[in-house]
């Protein structure tokens, strides 16, 4: 296996702390987040999954993502199907997982240099 160090220089790194707050290039973020490769938007009004609504997932589309990885919270939860329409349309991949794993999971595929989307809801 050949190793290659990663230059992280630029991208956003994001980490969750056991408070439940996010750090994302070393600024505190107290509730949910939406993250992009350069991108932060810290005013995301969703705060559970139940708050989701279509009008998130146009939102998201707008990034013209590869992926988008929807961390929901501390636990796994499905939101209706029909709320990733906009981003099938364009032909976007979705995961869905816990936020800590979402994570970790954005913070590989950035460094992997793909175009990808994390929608963190808050622990």
């Amino acid at each position: 296996m050949e190793l290659h160090r990663s230059d992280s220089a630029g991208l956003n790194l994001v980490k969750l702390l056991d408070t439940g707050e996010f750090v994302v290039n070393e600024v505190l973020y107290t509730q949910s987040i939406i993250v992009t490769v350069d991108n932060v938007i810290a005013d995301w009004s969703a705060q559970s999954v139940a708050d989701l609504s279509i009008e998130h997932f146009r939102m998201f589309a707008q990034f013209d993502p590869e992926i988008l990885i929807l961390g929901t919270g501390e636990n796994l939860q499905f939101p209706d199907r029909r709320l990733f329409e906009p981003l099938v349309q364009q032909g976007c991949g979705y995961e869905v997982m816990n936020s800590r794993s979402a994570c970790s999971t954005f913070n590989l595929l950035i460094g992997d240099d793909r175009k990808v989307v994390a929608a963190l809801l808050s622990i």
